[in-house]
């Protein structure tokens, strides 16, 4: 999973726990219970969360805030979470929601960032690695269940968010689909869980840059994670962690094994798809500069810390089959980097002792 149990329920009996300090440090707790105007059945299709996940969600918005001294004066807790909820889960502010809460434009604007920074400072508890060894042994078992690759412990790309760039300055967001975008790498499990969001880059970055600077691929480098792969896609090298396809597969292994691994890397593509669809925002951030990422980052760095509750709360998912492109673009030529022969062995001794013989319904005869 995406947080370990252990994490969930300390952040829950941390929430709960003693609901007489909510009144400390001159931090009334909310007078209106703005949840009430809405039907379950509305809740979901306003905001495509349910009930219980969005008052977990306002309370630990409270929680952080009281915990920061934020939001002292102004409007509550649930007045700013419903629009931030709103504006992250559409794109743009309803009309009854706008005329519900009575804010200024400013405000608004105002009122987003603040709970986008909040949540965005909540990736470290809901948004984790897998802490040791036996929780990286069960995530690479799911893994294999599904695509029969041994000792892999998550799935690695970039998710591209539109953004309109100043004209001076369009080139260095341009992506390898020629579009205008931010982008951060995820990494996420078999199941969707996002485990790692870092690092909100211009379009044009190359992922293996971005994975370079990570600090995920340095606590690698320093065996933080032990041994396992991450499971990556055409924009990166193979090496020591990071697992690619074998480019040209001239051998039915190869193509075996090619097989497998885009099997489970279209995980990462619906994962993607899913916190983009379900957090329409992410649909276009607006203007940006490139010295100026920091709020863009902490909208989307917030829409995934809350994909990971929605998931933890078994939100229904959206049916929509439009599966979102990954990156680079298929005629994009990759960076040539020097390959260490020992992740070529490694890579090698996995197809030879895996898909080395046909199971039979791999598509590929012998």
């Amino acid at each position: 999973m995406a947080f370990a149990p252990a994490v969930w329920l300390a952040a829950q009996a941390e929430l709960y726990e003693d609901v007489e300090e909510a009144e400390v440090n001159n931090f009334p707790e909310p007078q209106k219970n703005y949840l009430g105007d809405y039907n379950d059945d509305y809740l979901f299709e306003r905001f495509r969360l349910t009930r219980p996940c969005i008052s977990f969600i306002t309370d630990c918005v409270r929680l952080r805030m009281k915990a920061t001294l934020q939001q002292m004066n102004g409007p509550s807790v649930d007045e700013m979470v419903i629009v931030a909820l709103d504006y992250y889960v559409n794109g743009i502010l309803s009309t009854k929601v706008v005329d519900m809460i009575q804010m200024e434009q400013m405000e608004i604007h105002e009122v987003i960032n603040n709970v986008s920074k909040v949540l965005s400072g909540m990736v470290r508890e809901f948004i984790t690695f897998p802490a040791n060894g036996e929780e990286r042994a069960n995530v690479a078992h799911e893994i294999k269940k599904i695509c029969g690759i041994p000792t892999s412990m998550g799935l690695v790309g970039c998710m591209h968010v539109k953004v309109r760039p100043p004209h001076h300055d369009k080139e260095a967001f341009r992506n390898t689909m020629d579009n205008h975008t931010v982008m951060t790498q995820v990494i996420c499990d078999c199941e969707g869980n996002l485990m790692s969001v870092e690092n909100c880059c211009v379009g044009s970055t190359p992922e293996q840059t971005i994975w370079d600077m990570s600090d995920i691929a340095q606590q690698l480098k320093h065996g933080a994670h032990g041994t396992h792969w991450i499971i990556a896609g055409k924009g990166y090298a193979l090496s020591r962690h990071l697992l690619t396809t074998v480019s040209p597969a001239k051998e039915k292994a190869d193509r075996r094994f090619n097989a497998a691994h885009g099997m489970i890397h279209s995980v990462l593509q619906r994962t993607i798809t899913l916190v983009k669809r379900r957090f329409r925002c992410l649909a276009n951030l607006g203007h940006v500069q490139q010295n100026s990422l920091d709020k863009k980052a902490e909208i989307i760095k917030a829409c995934c810390v809350l994909h990971n509750i929605a998931k933890k709360f078994s939100v229904p998912v959206l049916n929509d089959t439009v599966l979102e492109t990954m990156h680079p673009a298929e005629n994009h030529q990759v960076p040539v980097v020097e390959v260490p022969s020992y992740a070529e062995k490694s890579r090698a001794a996995i197809i030879g002792i895996y898909f080395s013989h046909s199971s039979g319904n791999d598509g590929i005869s012998d």
